[in-house]
């Protein structure tokens, strides 16, 4: 008010001063040297303090007018002076007691025009305020955002702003940069101090949950805090609280309490609304350690509306009951969850559960010491009926062989008198053999054998009884292609182990319990072509085939490994696997002979008396005769003489390792031939030697005696094999003995060293053979 009081006067002075015309009619009265004091206004800066003593013209009451400079005229109060008056509110009465013209309406205005800047001053400071707060907000959504990707750059952000952050706020941001610059240690004594200061905080959840983790990164256990444990699930955030829960899942696995871990998970992946694959695997990987049913049923009764959950738990009970042999209880839950597809009429997963219902009622009243064997046994085709035949010569070569160390000689001086070999067409003769053979034994064998009279429909009617009746451990055969595919579907579909017979390769891809043992046409050509082109140095080749579905399919195998090693195939011709008298015109055809000439080089050659020589522009021929063809190979070989082969390497497949090719006519026209096969009764292994002497003994006295074929090793390899790995307790059940199938070592059987892959095909080595003085030989 003092300084308003100052520039008023002044400015009063200032305007009277630059009044040269007023100054002109009042000089005399400025030109007066005896002014005094009394007679001299005060200044406004003499108000700035209360004087004691009052000058006498103050004395004297306003209103009378009465001044010594009243002689003065006075001066209209001046724009400037109001403005000056507006901007400094002194007090109303004051004003009017010294500036007279200064009015109430003036004085008012003055009054209200303050005021209203008084209050646009304030709710600037507001808005200045909240501009202030809402940078800092930015500032600390940028820390957050910069937190993992770049900590250091969001320190540098939080130490500029961190005296004007609330404590709580200031402390959160502080324990997140250490733990992300990989302070841990820091981390973790502030999270602690913070606890137990704050304890009541909303930011004690998120401080509890970055505690541990500093806690986890340290390798050091988790706090064990239960009441923020608690509060920390509540309430942290959905992102926050997911991996708190999955940190407390590694807690309990860690502690062996699968339990609660797979439920920690469970929780933690329902709160994060999303199972990416990385969670789903760890969830499957508990869960496929689980061990015991009861903890599959708490599961499914803690997540009854978890479809997919309830689904998976289903499955992975059932096969754990099954492994621990418990159909009993299997067969319980399998009711519970028919009864439940019943009420929403879910068909498709009652015919399911029916299958494995099936399958497990099957299994509780499985026989492990039965085995079925479904073979063509009444064919009217003689080949197939042989090939039945020799199999089941093979089984029953079996039978005896793993009886031997339990039956005393005796007992095989007395088979010897009677007519062993199995020589009857219809299942009853087979079963009373077997019978017979099986009485003599106590806990023996049983082989339980069917006629699949070559019908599908058959074959898969003769599954069905053989699991479901005879309760058969599994199943052998059987030997045809369509049979053998009809009775894989439904062994499949039952869940029971069969090995087949077929020479079909693809049979094992039928499913995941079919297996096949048999001759492998892919693997011959490959072991013979591999052997050809790296030792022969052999590329370019020839190819004779028997008109066969053996004789062709080998062609085109040989053909296709061929190109595939960047060889070449000159010439291809097929021959009459019956009945074929010449074939000169092959010949004549892939050695060059009929091409045509001209007249002239007919004449010349006309004249000099000559024969067109045949070109030799291969390097080897393969002849494919197949299964029962070596017949063909006299017809062939005697063409090697006179079309200059001598020198030239006859390859061959299977079909040629037989007794009677040493007799074929013009052998002694091929120079060390070499075939290959799986089978080779010359063989000196233990298991080859034993058979020999088996069907010898067993088999010798009939008439018109043969020693053991390819068929009658596959089919007795195959049952040894069963018969070894059912002897464990382990694998007497249909599922683990197709886990012992698959599991197996290789095993030294007569047909060599042999194994079953992934797929249930059979593994084995080749032999490959030669023709060497009249004897079949192993090359090497």
């Amino acid at each position: 008010m003092w300084n308003f009081q100052t520039a008023t006067v002044t400015a009063h002075a200032q305007s009277l001063l630059s009044d040269s015309e007023w100054l002109e009619e009042n000089k005399d009265v400025f030109g007066n040297q005896e002014l005094t004091l009394q007679n001299i206004p005060l200044r406004p800066s003499d108000l700035s303090s209360t004087p004691t003593v009052l000058p006498e013209s103050f004395l004297i009451p306003l209103e009378t007018g009465r001044q010594d400079i009243s002689t003065v005229p006075q001066k209209p109060a001046l724009p400037l002076i109001e403005q000056k008056d507006q901007s400094e509110n002194p007090s109303g009465s004051f004003l009017s007691r010294l500036f007279p013209w200064f009015s109430s309406t003036e004085q008012s205005k003055s009054t209200n025009l303050d005021a209203a800047s008084e209050m646009d001053n304030a709710e600037t400071r507001v808005e200045w305020a909240d501009s202030e707060f809402a940078g800092i907000k930015m500032l600390i959504t940028e820390i957050e955002r910069l937190l993992i990707s770049d900590p250091v750059a969001a320190m540098g952000i939080y130490e500029e702003i961190e005296d004007q952050l609330e404590i709580d706020e200031r402390t959160r941001l502080k324990v997140q940069l250490l733990y992300y610059l990989k302070k841990w240690s820091s981390a973790e004594q502030l999270a602690e101090v913070f606890l137990s200061e704050r304890p009541e905080s909303k930011m004690a959840s998120l401080m509890f949950y970055f505690l541990n983790k500093s806690l986890m990164a340290q390798y050091k256990p988790l706090s064990q805090n239960l009441t923020f444990r608690k509060r920390a699930v509540e309430t942290l955030e959905a992102i926050f609280r997911s991996d708190f829960l999955f940190i407390l899942s590694n807690e309990a696995f860690l502690e062996g309490d699968l339990l609660t871990a797979i439920q920690y998970r469970l929780e933690g992946m329902n709160k994060a609304k999303i199972a990416n694959v990385a969670s789903m695997e760890k969830l499957d990987s508990l869960l496929n350690q689980v061990q015991s049913p009861e903890i599959f049923r708490i599961l499914s009764e803690n997540n009854k509306n978890v479809k997919w959950l309830q689904k998976k738990i289903f499955i992975m009970e059932l096969e754990l009951l099954a492994k621990l042999k418990r159909y009993r209880d299997a067969l319980e839950i399998l009711e519970k969850r028919m009864s439940a597809a019943k009420v929403i009429g879910d068909q498709e997963e009652i015919e399911v559960l029916k299958q494995i219902q099936i399958s497990y009622t099957n299994v509780l009243n499985v026989n492990p010491r039965r085995i079925g064997v479904i073979l063509p046994l009444s064919s009217s085709s003689v080949k197939v009926s042989r090939l039945a035949q020799q199999s089941m010569n093979g089984l029953w070569l079996a039978l005896h062989a793993n009886g031997i160390t339990a039956v005393p000689e005796k007992i095989g001086a007395e088979e010897d008198s009677q007519e062993n070999e199995i020589t009857g067409k219809s299942e009853d003769i087979v079963n009373a053999r077997a019978e017979s053979y099986s009485s003599k034994f106590e806990d023996s064998w049983e082989l339980v054998v069917r006629d699949s009279q070559l019908n599908p429909e058959i074959t898969k009617s003769l599954v069905r009884e053989l699991v479901e009746t005879e309760r058969v451990i599994a199943i052998i055969g059987p030997l045809a292609r369509k049979t053998s595919e009809a009775a894989a579907e439904e062994a499949e579909r039952l869940r029971v182990p069969l090995i087949s017979l077929s020479l079909t390769e693809s049979i094992p891809e039928l499913g995941e319990f079919i297996f096949r043992n048999n001759q492998s046409w892919k693997q011959e050509i490959q072991e013979l072509l591999e052997y050809a082109t790296s030792e022969l140095q052999a590329c370019r080749f020839l190819i004779l085939y028997a008109k066969t579905r053996e004789g062709r399919q080998k062609m085109r195998l040989f053909w296709d490994a061929a190109v595939l090693k960047g060889c070449k195939v000159v010439a291809v011709e097929g021959f009459k696997d019956e009945g074929q008298k010449s074939l000169v015109n092959e010949f004549d055809t892939f050695t060059g002979k009929i091409r045509r000439l001209d007249t002239e080089d007919k004449i010349i050659l006309k004249e000099l008396k000559e024969k067109e020589v045949p070109i030799h522009n291969f390097d080897a021929v393969f002849v494919a005769v197949g299964s029962g063809g070596v017949k063909n190979l006299s017809l062939i070989f005697p063409y090697s003489e006179v079309y200059k082969m001598r020198k030239t390497t006859f390859l061959g497949d299977s079909g040629w390792n037989d007794s009677a090719l040493p007799y074929a006519l013009g052998f002694r026209g091929v120079k060390n031939p070499v075939f290959v096969d799986s089978f080779f009764p010359q063989s000196k292994t233990p298991a080859m030697q034993q058979l020999l002497r088996l069907h010898e003994r067993i088999l010798y006295r009939h008439q018109n005696y043969i020693g053991p074929t390819a068929y009658t090793a596959f089919a007795y390899d195959t049952l040894i094999i069963l018969m070894r790995l059912l002897e464990d307790e382990q694998n007497q059940s249909h599922r683990d003995l197709r886990d012992a199938l698959l599991n197996m070592q290789m095993y030294p059987g007569v047909t060599g060293n042999l194994s079953f892959d992934e797929k249930g095909k059979v593994e084995r080595k080749m032999q490959l053979l030669t023709l060497r003085r009249g004897k079949i030989l192993p090359l090497n």
